[in-house]
């Protein structure tokens, strides 16, 4: 009888199960693919380093720090350029800086004269009830809050950036609790904003999030989470059966065309809401999660492009680019990667990232590689300054890339809820259920781990 079985070696079921394994707990960590980690794939090619998945690591809290120390990755890790912080938002077919100062956004051209006082008189508008706040969309409380023109070119292009989603569907209570509660605390964004400083800043608990990476790319962090776990983790691993008795949890899985059984008091379970729904659970578990809604899950494309420097005309001076949804560009947004990193392109080059479908394009879903390339090509055409073709390409298609937290999540969080409730030892996380950022999906496995004594 081991202690757990975490099902799911993402960045959550590794970080849960190594956290375990710390505790000198006796566990076996089981992933249906033959690497760890999920989407975070890195790939060095042509003397380009690209990111399959995520791009950039933002460290939620010093805890997140302290992990990758104790992992012996210090020495590895890159901080962010400081021109990450600077971040690009197209208006009128051109990047435009978003202001970083009070004088830059009094000047900026990103919003209008209009805008700009809508923004100002946010602290004065009236809040609504919590109860209605409950399930209202992003794009609604913005509008409401701080006006059209600042839902189309401040929010649409960061949710475009973040979930790759609509605005219209996500429900802020969801994605964006903390905004919520800014409201809810201070009456208005920009005062609930100023209290929440000032009280972690009296607590003790404010913490300066920054963006970080690896020498040899993200993927450094759950390889060195799967070195450690050793046999303790099952590549390749498929679950065929969960069954339930008096003494724990009995969990059949199959590698290699061979069957495996193993018994625990624990079962932690990180995985996408439809791969959690389609397991070979016991019944009732089985009717009561397939009566769960679905989450939307949209399809997102990653092109690397790899440019000769002299071909771009733009400075790359910045993280990226974002395109809200009414601008003409087809790309969700353009990562400018080897100005984030060093060592992402030979020199004399430079790498580009782009993102392409989203909730908001799925009629590009299915897009062939070459409509892709013609999509970017001319996008970073316009926005960019790139002539001729690209002298590296390599495409990553993630078919269902994002968990949505759309009205569906509040119920199908419930519902994950309920059966933990109901069946002892059995844990949900990771980002179905726990915030989509890598950060969150890391704090979800040591939370999760937290609750195994």
């Amino acid at each position: 009888m081991q202690d757990a079985i975490v099902i799911g070696g993402g960045i959550s079921g590794l970080t849960a199960g190594h956290q375990l394994q710390q505790k000198g707990l006796d566990i076996s960590v089981l992933e249906k693919s033959l690497h760890p980690g999920g989407p975070i794939q890195s790939l060095e090619q042509n003397g380009f380093l690209l990111e399959k998945g995520p791009n950039s690591l933002l460290l939620p809290d010093p805890w997140v720090e302290r992990f990758i120390d104790d992992l012996g990755l210090s020495d590895k890790l890159q901080e962010a350029s400081p021109l990450a912080n600077k971040r690009y938002i197209v208006r009128r077919g051109r990047p435009v800086a978003v202001p970083m100062s009070a004088l830059q956004a009094v000047t900026t051209r990103l919003f209008s004269f209009k805008a700009k006082l809508g923004f100002l008189g946010e602290p004065f508008r009236r809040k609504i009830s919590d109860k209605k706040g409950d399930s209202e969309t992003v794009a609604r409380f913005v509008r409401r809050r701080m006006g059209q023109e600042f839902l189309d070119y401040a929010i649409n292009p960061f949710v475009n950036g973040v979930y790759a989603g609509d605005p219209n569907e996500l429900i802020l209570e969801y994605a964006f609790p903390l905004m919520r509660g800014f409201e809810r605390d201070g009456g208005s964004i920009i005062k609930g904003a100023l209290q929440y400083r000032k009280r972690r800043k009296r607590e003790g608990t404010s913490y300066k999030k920054r963006s970080i990476s690896f020498e040899n790319g993200l993927h450094t962090l759950p390889k060195t989470i799967a070195r450690k776990l050793g046999n303790r983790l099952w590549l390749g691993s498929s679950v065929v059966a969960i069954n339930r008795n008096d003494q724990g949890w009995q969990v059949t899985w199959k590698r290699d065309g061979e069957n495996f059984e193993g018994f625990a008091k624990n079962i932690l379970v990180c995985l996408p809401s439809q791969a959690i729904k389609t397991l070979a659970w016991p019944q009732p578990m089985a009717e009561h999660l397939q009566a769960s809604p679905d989450l939307p899950y949209p399809a997102v494309h990653s092109l690397a492009l790899g440019y000769r420097r002299d071909q771009i005309a733009h400075p790359l001076d910045g993280f990226g680019a974002l395109v809200p949804s009414k601008e003409s560009p087809d790309i969700l947004g353009v990562l400018f990667s080897s100005s984030l990193y060093p060592g992402r392109a030979p020199e004399g080059h430079c790498l580009l990232t782009v993102m392409i479908g989203g909730r908001q394009r799925a009629d590009l879903a299915e897009a062939s590689q070459d409509e892709l390339m013609a999509i970017a090509e001319k996008d970073l055409g316009t926005l960019l300054g790139a002539s001729g073709e690209p002298c590296f390409s390599h495409l990553t298609s993630w078919p269902q890339a994002i968990p949505q937290y759309t009205k569906e999540f509040g119920p199908w969080k419930q519902i994950l809820r309920d059966l933990e409730a109901d069946y002892s030892g059995l844990h949900f996380g990771g980002n179905s259920i726990d915030g989509i950022a890598m950060g969150a999906s890391i704090l979800s496995g040591k939370n999760l781990a937290e609750k195994i004594g």
